[in-house]
């Protein structure tokens, strides 16, 4: 029988017959994770915008703000929103419609890296216009347009990079109301675009490793993901804090070893992966 049809028939035996030759279905080692890379500007109508890959899963974010009132709990403070989504074409089961438990996994992984990891600072008052009055509400639409596995990664990536890149607005603010001088995307003469920009205080990133019986494979493919028994999304910052666990995935529980396991390939990965952002965005600092 040939290998192919082998793989689709058995996909475990096939798979521990991988494992058993010291490497994954991509020629990997188990605690290597995929090339990532990252771009910004990709949106021309965005304030920030940054398209991530991972291996072949790719996601695309896009920041957009509206003025709004404050909270009056909180008047000094602004919104910050985060919104995850799949293309059709992001998988099949995008295409079928069964996308809904992955989608929120990556965004609950997006939602901790921007909110537990105080990305913005811990109040928000960066994006206060007026006390009481007026406050920006920036939002991050992320479209997962490729999810070959851990999705929550690539969009953490492309969120970072997006909201690094993110140029708001300048405004004015006469006799109770609010105008914008400007779009957040017109440049100066020195080919700077005019405005605000966000003031990114951490950098957190998200790896995720799957466990298949007593394999632990970081940064794991879509195939991998299927075949693993349980899955772990790990949210990291520079200073070595965890930001948030999460388990979007798989049968059985993950015991305290195993999530120690997970949280220090994160730590080992963790330079790497925010390179690729830093890189990204070096030239708009």
């Amino acid at each position: 029988m040939e290998s192919a049809a082998y793989a689709r028939l058995y996909p475990r035996e096939a798979y521990e017959k991988t494992l058993a030759s010291g490497a994954r279905g991509d020629g990997r080692p188990l605690g290597r994770a995929r090339a990532r890379t990252c771009a910004t500007g990709v949106a021309s109508g965005a304030l920030g915008s940054a398209l991530a890959k991972h291996g072949a899963t790719t996601a695309c974010a896009g920041v957009t703000a509206t003025i709004a009132t404050p909270d009056a709990t909180r008047p000094e403070e602004g919104f910050l929103e985060i919104a995850v989504d799949y293309a059709p074409q992001a998988s099949e089961d995008a295409r079928d419609g069964r996308t809904r438990g992955r989608r929120e996994a990556a965004a609950a992984a997006c939602a901790s890296a921007v909110a537990n990891a105080a990305v913005l600072g811990k109040d928000l008052k960066q994006l206060c216009v007026e006390r009481g009055t007026f406050a920006w509400r920036v939002r991050v639409d992320v479209i997962v347009l490729c999810d070959d596995g851990g999705a929550a990664d690539c969009a953490v990536t492309a969120v970072m990079a997006a909201l690094r890149d993110c140029v708001l607005p300048e405004v004015a603010v006469t006799r109770g109301k609010v105008a914008l001088e400007g779009d957040g995307t017109a440049m100066n003469g020195d080919g700077v675009r005019k405005g605000t920009r966000l003031d990114v205080q951490t950098m957190p990133v998200c790896l995720t490793t799957a466990l298949y019986r007593e394999h632990l494979l970081v940064d794991p493919t879509r195939e991998e993901e299927a075949l693993s028994e349980c899955e772990v999304s790990v949210v990291l910052t520079e200073d070595g804090l965890l930001r948030g666990v999460f388990k979007p995935g798989g049968e059985v529980e993950a015991t305290e070893d195993t999530l120690m396991k997970c949280i220090a390939a994160a730590k080992l990965h963790y330079a790497a992966s925010a390179k690729v952002v830093l890189e990204a965005t070096e030239d708009e600092e």
